[in-house]
């Protein structure tokens, strides 16, 4: 194949992935979790935030845990959480509280190592 039989190839493959017409993984996997606690009235907009991340940037992965269970109490007592909201990036804590939703994306975009916009 020549040189622009391959320039044309590259085009093409990104244009079909692009359209959703081949599946890509994504460069890198970013985990978000929101530690939560019972009765707090904060908690759900900082779990919908997260889901709304996860729902628009591909390798995002958001989850809620509870410190009302196992998994929850350990990472609170691993990260030494003390209030909720709190809200962990990639195991670190980024967050405690509901985070302005600006700010939040702007981390998450810098750890998928996307540029801001």
């Amino acid at each position: 194949m020549d040189e622009l039989g391959l320039i044309r190839r590259k085009k093409m493959l990104e244009l079909m992935r692009r359209m959703g017409m081949i599946e890509t993984k994504p460069k890198r996997k970013v985990v978000i979790e929101v530690i939560t606690s019972p009765g707090c009235p904060y908690c759900p907009i900082a779990v919908q935030m997260a889901k709304e991340l996860e729902g628009k940037y591909e390798g995002v992965v958001a989850r809620e845990l509870s410190v009302a269970t196992p998994e929850g109490q350990r990472k609170a007592m691993e990260h030494n959480i003390l209030g909720t909201p709190t809200i962990l990036i990639d195991n670190r804590v980024e967050f405690i509280g509901v985070p302005n939703f600006a700010e939040f994306e702007k981390k998450v975009r810098g750890r998928l190592g996307l540029t801001t916009g």
